[in-house]
């Protein structure tokens, strides 16, 4: 049997399938990831793109958003309309946001109305990992995997009862204050914290007819989460998060900001149960229960009275389940099959014609090893309220070229509907799109030599029907033809005691029908560069993060350009003693004018300041 084979069995058997830090109970690995073929295996012998980002990444990063800790991504363009609360844009390979699935701890957080996840309001402080998989992955997930899947999962207790104290605060008037008890004690494990992040902001928007306000920030949280292991065969737990507070935007040029200042209130729910099960030795068994909600207020003050006045509200729910299942029917193969159902809602103060909506679908997958050769295959049947059924399939295959070589091609299918918001929103919708569906191919190569991790990957994702705002008649539409062809670099090494990680993404995103025939797709920049510097010196430890990318376009005629620009960021962290820890965080070190939205300032030239107290109970 394979090591990925061995791995995936012994997890569930265990009862650990969805239980990564368990992993090294029952072998040591550098890494294991779950999202890509929703069993447990090895980040090196998964057969797609992997980035995994642990504890200790979001640690040294000194991270204070998910957005931020993605924009090193392999193939990710992050572009903000805004600083801290502000609406995130992600393109994962080239993909727009609301065609990369987005999950909390196995549960479905997209939008139900706008497609996009609630990414800014989400606390670094209750996460433990993150894991995303490049490439579709519909035939596992269902809609919406189109770009990849991108996994968040909630920190977990480990090791003996401890709070963490954290305080932190620096430039444009952020503060942070935070605390966290986290433990394990037998098979009970523990986590539950809360936090808040506050900033005075800065001015977003170019140019500056509506003044020069700042744009303040406001998140209040509170997570956790617990699970016991009733016996070696049965563990049960639950996670959850709620986030709360105020994000300030700017008004449009035509009205003065001496005039009224609008704001977002925000309201974000998550919560998830689940039940591992190992059935027998070759059978195990996972039940996922979780509801997400999320509620906006849009509101407007009047700086002279101090008045302050609705716009508009939005609320959307989910309710999610999931029944997954691993068989290992024979020593080199292993089958997992189960079944998804959503159902999701909309209410607000702007009436849909259609306001819920379900979706069920069922998948099966087969894994197979052999002989240094590695083949999934899996295919999956959705059911849409809207849309009927879809069917979508994969196929990965994977062989050791040589003891420190490894080729890796793969072949998907994926969809996505349209959201809710994009069929009914009234004035700028459109009830006749079609679903999105499209075709990717890709192959790679990733090795190693003496102290060097690499890998490159070649792929085309080829799109029918993609859904994109058209600003001339404001309202989405399909376009019929697109394809985003692009190559990955990355490479992993140590030089005189630095650790290095770099990636380069080259990628050619087309429009092929209509009248942008041959025009760039907005706001995908064909070229993105990262790398991360991080070195000990014995309690101290410094980092470096440089970021680039390419120009992109704001319009799909490709009139408005939005320029390339690269950032610098510098880290420098303390350990005091065992127990206390400060760190330093300066963005933007060059003071860099540029915006990733047209528009929209980047994040100016800043320095931050932390101090963490880890006392053991």
């Amino acid at each position: 049997m394979s090591r990925t084979l061995r791995v995936a069995v012994a997890l569930a058997t265990a009862g650990l399938a969805g239980t990564l830090q368990a992993s090294e109970e029952v072998t040591k690995l550098d890494k294991v990831v779950v999202t890509a073929s929703r069993t447990a295996q090895s980040v090196d012998e998964a057969l797609a793109a992997v980035t995994v980002i642990t504890r200790e990444d979001i640690e040294r990063s000194q991270a204070t958003s998910v957005t931020e800790l993605l924009s090193k991504t392999p193939g990710m363009q992050v572009a903000a309309s805004g600083g801290a609360g502000s609406l995130p844009g992600i393109y994962l390979r080239g993909t727009k946001t609301a065609q990369t699935l987005v999950l909390l701890d196995g549960m479905k957080i997209n939008s139900a109305s706008s497609g996009v996840p609630p990414l800014q309001y989400l606390d670094p402080e209750d996460i433990e990992r993150i894991e995303i998989v490049r490439g579709p992955r519909s035939s596992l997930y269902g809609a919406d995997a189109v770009g990849g899947v991108i996994q968040i999962f909630s920190r977990r207790g480990e090791g003996k009862p401890h709070l963490k104290v954290k305080v932190g605060g620096g430039s444009r008037n952020t503060g942070e204050y935070g605390l966290t008890l986290n433990g394990r004690s037998d098979g009970l494990r523990y986590n539950l914290g809360a936090n808040v992040y506050e900033t005075g902001g800065y001015n977003f928007t170019i140019p500056k007819e509506n003044g020069d306000d700042n744009d303040a920030y406001r998140n209040k949280s509170v997570f956790g989460s617990l699970s016991n292991r009733f016996s070696d065969d049965l563990e049960i737990g639950l996670a959850f998060s709620h986030s709360e507070g105020k994000s300030e935007y700017d008004n449009s040029p035509s009205f003065p900001s001496d005039a009224t200042q609008p704001f977002n209130l925000f309201r974000i729910t998550n919560v998830s149960t689940f039940a591992d099960l190992a059935v027998n030795d070759i059978w195990s068994s996972r039940l996922e229960v979780g509801y997400a909600e999320e509620l906006t207020q849009g509101k407007s003050e009047n700086q002279s009275t101090g008045e302050t006045t609705d716009s508009y509200w939005s609320e959307t729910k989910r309710y999610s389940s999931s029944w997954k299942n691993d068989i290992a029917w024979h020593e080199s193969q292993l089958l997992t099959a189960g079944i998804d159902y959503s159902n999701e809602t909309y209410d607000g103060n702007r009436e849909y014609n259609e306001d819920s909506r379900y979706n069920a679908g069922v998948f099966v997958q087969n894994s197979s090893s052999f002989d240094g050769k590695d083949l999934q295959l899996s295919l999956r049947k959705d059911k849409n309220e809207a849309y009927g059924y879809k069917t979508t399939g994969s196929a990965s295959f994977g062989m050791d070229l040589t003891d420190n070589l490894r080729f890796i091609t793969s072949y998907g299918t994926a969809f996505r509907a349209p959201t809710l918001g994009d069929l009914y929103y009234p004035g700028s919708s459109n009830p006749n799109l079609k679903p999105e569906t499209s075709e990717n191919i890709e192959a790679g190569l990733k090795g190693s030599v003496d102290i060097v991790d690499w890998s490159a990957t070649i792929y085309q994702n080829t799109m029918d029907d993609m859904i994109a705002y058209d600003s001339k008649v404001s309202m989405p539409v399909n376009i019929e033809d697109a394809r985003i062809r692009g190559v990955e670099f990355t490479l992993q090494t140590q030089a005189i005691g630095w650790d290095i990680n770099s990636s380069l993404s080259l990628l050619d995103p087309e429009n092929r029908s209509g009248v942008n025939k041959g025009k760039v797709l907005i706001y995908r920049a064909k070229q993105l560069f990262t790398t991360d510097f991080d070195k000990k010196f014995g309690k101290i430890g410094l980092g470096a993060t440089f970021r680039a990318q390419g120009k992109s376009y704001a319009d799909a005629s490709n009139d408005t350009e939005v320029s390339g620009f690269g950032t610098v960021d510098l880290r420098l962290s303390y350990q005091f003693t065992p127990e206390l820890k400060t760190g330093l965080k300066v963005v933007n070190l060059l003071e860099k004018d540029y915006q990733s939205v047209n528009g929209y300032r980047g994040e100016p030239l800043g320095a931050f300041v932390t101090v963490t107290w880890t006392p053991e109970l």
